[in-house]
């Protein structure tokens, strides 16, 4: 409760005074002593420090006085002209967070009632009065939901022969509205009411109520439009709303609708509409053009659609037809009858129904001024459709060019509720919908095949099954798209072997090199024998390269498994990047390396024990290593994974990321390969932009679990012991984190220094879950994907349901995040598909 203790003082119980005092315990430094003084005769003096905020003379003045506490108050004392027994002390204390908004007064005759308006809702009101009752007793009502009251009377007879009835009341009431009412005094003679108003402090309020929205037409006459709109939201209460005609301020109104008159027949106006709080916030305008007419032009006719459809049920909607002035209502019919009197609503349901009976369903539209249109219609029989429409027939290629390509059919036919579109299909994906029986497949690669089709809808979505086909594209000479040819070479002597046409082709380079290739090789066909293929697709020894025209653009080494299947006579292989080699090797050292740093220390791991042909397929080139040395430690007998330990190397303090480019040999006329080394600290922008919708066709995100809030990590040393570091995230934790433990074990570390740089970088890492981004990007001859360096960043814009649009319109989603990966498909049923994975670590804190 606000209020922390209340006292009285009645000076009838002590036969007459002039000096009056109630007492109550200490009270608190910054509550607020509200008092209440009725009496029958002039007052003196009162205690100091109380101001007196207003005064009622109604017989029986009441007066109230509010002080704020400075601790140790426990009385208040006043003194009157004249011993008397008619003066009555009321004190209520309130709780000090609580602050005075302000305080009001009335008088009134008759006991009548009144309404006051309040500044906001919320508050609390401690409020006082007094009433002189001649000659018969009476009593205050107060408003049913005061949480307290108590009254005070002292009979005296002023010198007549019957008693007047001195009167006073207090109470105090919390969780008020806007508007307070207090219903009076039970006899016909004058009472005086007065009140203090208290509300809790609030935060600052800077933010505008939302929009005025669904702002609307509803009447209208040659030289007047009035106008309606739904309510506005704030976080502190809408005060009212402001409307402009032509953008000049018209006035301002606690309702939801206006009407400007004035107008000039056939000129257009701008009515426009905002919202404010009591702090003076204002939103947005909403904006609607009208043009006031004498209309007598009915509305345009619904389009009516079957939306639903059972055993003696139909269920249809239409659409809001134009209207020079507005649409208030509709007319639904049922085979020519009028079913009830018109509705707003655009959604009807017939039921009771004759089950598979044809019936005749119409709807028309009414508008303001009562011109009502010709009736959307439609025939359709009260039974459950699930039979789709029959496919298009004749569906065949009409027209290509090096970046489009034309289909066309003939209708389908529908046995119901009609057929009401057909669905275009660039390999799975559905990519439009038209009613129309021609269609153009747009922005695609020249010299690619596609398979394109075509399936008809009825109006409950029933689809029938797809026509599909395969077209080509004409071949752009121009050089600007040019084909992809894949070369076969050997690892030992770096010399070609063979070039063969593959078929599915699909690759992916990522960060940490663990990217593969698959592809198919259909042995039926006569360009290829078991002997050429077997020659060319050796595991583990073939090296296979991906150009672009004369672009390398990918390269790995063929390795198991290689599938066959007799069937279809297609040999399926697999490659993965040539750095993957070191992962099938191990460590061959065995000692200290001191004062190491990551660039040269990979170089190291990835040389140490490398062969003549290794050297000449990987070359190093980026960033270099950075932070303090590190003193690390290999034994051969551990049998570590090279790669593991390079990846465990550049992961760490002072490290980078890294991934391998293809890249060319000039002096000997040859491909080869580079160690990218990518700052992760000031990772560089490849100016590349994923927008969705945009250049972006469709995206995935997933998110992998990894937030810690203590991470710990540990390192056996040689001797047999343990050292143990552990990183605890206090900020998270002081935030309401839960404790969430992770241990890490180390291993070739010499210091304990070492170990603590590893568990801080295992920490940083676990800030949070992780998400990767996954976008398919809608590819065009001059986007050169092989370019973009990973590791670097790019700009990720995304707007829609998952990141919806921000209040100012600019993007749900717009920041930078790292390419992890990129995968290629040159010949997808959509043509060369490029899918780019962006990767980041949240905070755990947003």
């Amino acid at each position: 409760m606000p209020v922390r203790q209340t006292a009285r003082y009645n000076a009838g119980d002590y036969g007459g005074r002039s000096s009056h005092t109630v007492s109550f315990s200490s009270a608190t430094p910054g509550n607020w002593l509200v008092v209440f003084v009725s009496s029958g005769v002039p007052i003196g003096s009162t205690t100091s420090g109380y101001q007196q905020h207003e005064y009622v003379g109604s017989g029986f003045s009441l007066r109230m006085f509010i002080k704020e506490a400075t601790g140790g108050e426990s009385s208040f004392t006043v003194s009157t002209s004249q011993s008397t027994i008619k003066c009555h002390v009321s004190m209520v204390e309130v709780y000090g967070p609580m602050e005075l908004s302000g305080t009001l007064a009335r008088t009134s005759s008759g006991g009548s009632a009144f309404t006051d308006t309040l500044p906001r809702a919320g508050g609390v009101m401690v409020a006082g009065a007094a009433l002189l009752s001649v000659g018969s007793f009476s009593t205050v009502s107060w408003p049913s939901q005061v949480d307290s009251q108590w009254s005070m009377e002292t009979a005296a007879t002023d010198g007549g022969s019957v008693p007047n009835w001195h009167i006073s009341s207090v109470a105090y009431e919390t969780g008020l509205s806007t508007s307070y009412s207090f219903p009076g005094a039970s006899v016909s003679g004058t009472y005086g009411f007065a009140a203090a108003v208290f509300y809790p402090p609030e935060p600052p309020d800077d933010d505008p109520p939302s929009v005025p929205s669904n702002l609307r037409l509803t009447g209208m006459t040659p030289t007047s439009v009035t106008v309606a709109w739904d309510a506005s939201s704030d976080n502190m209460g809408v005060s009212g709303y402001t409307t402009y005609l032509n953008g000049v301020e018209r006035g301002s109104t606690s309702s939801q609708s206006a009407t400007f008159s004035g107008l000039t027949p056939g000129v257009s106006v701008t009515v426009q509409v905002d919202a404010y709080d009591y702090k003076g916030n204002r939103s947005e305008k909403a904006e609607l053009v009208v043009t006031p007419v004498n209309d007598t032009t009915p509305p345009l006719t619904p389009v009516v659609k079957v939306t639903g459809l059972a055993a003696g049920k139909i269920t249809i909607g239409w659409d809001t037809p134009y209207d020079q002035s507005a649409v208030v209502a509709y007319g639904v019919y049922l085979n020519g009858q009028k079913q009830g009197g018109d509705q707003t609503g655009r959604t009807r349901t017939f039921s009771n129904l004759t089950a598979g009976a044809l019936y005749t369903v119409s709807v028309d539209a009414l508008d303001l001024l009562g011109n009502r249109s010709a009736k959307g219609t439609r025939t359709v029989r009260a039974q459950a459709d699930t039979t789709p429409p029959t496919v298009p027939g004749n569906v065949s290629v009409v027209a290509t060019s090096k970046t489009a390509i034309t289909l066309a059919w003939t209708p389908s036919t529908d046995d119901n509720v009609g057929v009401t579109g057909y669905g275009l299909y660039l390999g799975a994906f559905r990519i439009a919908e038209v009613p129309s029986r021609v269609y153009t497949f747009t922005g695609l690669t020249p010299g690619v095949t596609y398979t394109v089709g075509v399936d008809a809808v009825d109006e409950l979505g029933n689809r029938s099954s797809r026509v599909m086909l395969q077209a080509t594209t004409l071949a752009d000479l121009s050089g600007a798209a040019p084909p992809y040819e894949y070369v076969l070479y050997d690892w030992d002597s770096h010399l070609p072997l063979d070039s063969l046409p593959l078929q599915n082709v699909s690759f992916e380079i990522t960060l940490g090199g663990g990217g593969t290739l698959s592809a198919d090789i259909p042995l039926y066909d006569d360009a290829y024998t078991i002997g050429r293929v077997a020659a060319a697709t050796r595991p583990e020894r073939t090296m296979i390269m991906v150009y672009r025209g004369e672009q390398l653009v990918w390269g790995g080494r063929i390795i198991d498994p290689a599938d066959y299947d007799s069937e279809t006579g297609v040999l399926k292989i697999t490659a993965e990047e040539s750095i993957a080699i070191y992962g099938k090797r191990y460590v061959a050292f065995t000692g200290p390396r001191n004062g190491t740093v990551a660039d040269t220390e990979v170089t190291w791991l990835l040389e140490h024990a490398a062969r003549p042909a290794d050297l000449r397929w990987l070359t190093y080139d980026g960033a270099a290593g950075s932070g303090t040395p590190v003193d690390r430690e290999y034994r051969s007998e551990d049998f570590e994974r090279i790669l593991d330990k390079a990846t465990e190397v550049a992961a760490a303090p002072g490290g980078f990321d890294w991934w391998v480019a293809p890249g060319w040999d000039a002096v000997n006329d040859r491909p080869r390969f580079v160690l990218r080394r990518i700052s992760r600290e000031t990772p560089p922008d490849t100016g590349l932009t994923l927008e969705y919708p945009g250049n972006v066709r469709r995206y995935k995100r997933s998110t992998r679990r990894g937030l810690a809030t203590r991470t710990w990590g540990q390192l056996r040393r040689p001797d047999g012991g343990v050292m143990l570091s552990s990183v605890t995230r206090t900020d998270l934790l002081a935030d309401g984190w839960p404790l969430i433990e992770e241990a890490w074990q180390f291993d070739g570390l010499t210091s304990q220094a070492a170990l603590d740089a590893e568990t801080k970088r295992a920490s940083d890492a676990s800030a949070g879950a992780k998400q990767l981004f996954e976008f398919d990007l809608a590819i065009t001859p001059d986007v050169r994907w092989w370019q973009w360096e990973l590791g670097g960043t790019a700009r990720v814009v995304i707007t829609d349901h998952l990141f919806p649009a921000q209040p100012d319109g600019s993007p749900g989603l717009d920041r930078s995040m790292k390419i992890v990966s990129l995968k290629v498909q040159p010949d997808s049923a959509e043509g060369e598909l490029v899918t780019v994975t962006t990767g980041e670590h949240t905070v755990a804190v947003d």
